[in-house]
């Protein structure tokens, strides 16, 4: 007796995904970096008082300049790796 509800992957049926996730990885990281950069900027404002430090500002100190950009590039990295993860093609053992 066939059983017509179970799932056959092919190498097509791969490509076809992959080749979707490769276009919509690179929208989901844009996405997901905005989101966690602006989660960040919130508690920093909520911790600190103030506004995250930026290059540019002439009073914030070299210090939390480049703390801010060290825990921002982490945050980012993070965030790129794991959609990286989530997106990648899976192949079935067998």
């Amino acid at each position: 007796m066939s059983d017509d509800t179970s799932i056959a992957t092919s190498d097509d049926d791969l490509v076809e995904a992959s080749t979707i996730l490769k276009i919509a990885a690179p929208i989901i990281t844009i996405g997901a970096t905005w989101a966690v950069r602006k989660v960040l900027e919130k508690a920093y404002t909520s911790t600190v008082g103030g506004q995250p430090p930026r290059a540019s500002d002439p009073d914030a100190s070299m210090r939390r300049v480049v703390l801010w950009a060290v825990a921002t590039a982490a945050a980012v990295a993070v965030v790129n790796v794991a959609v990286d993860r989530l997106t990648a093609p899976k192949h079935v053992a067998g």
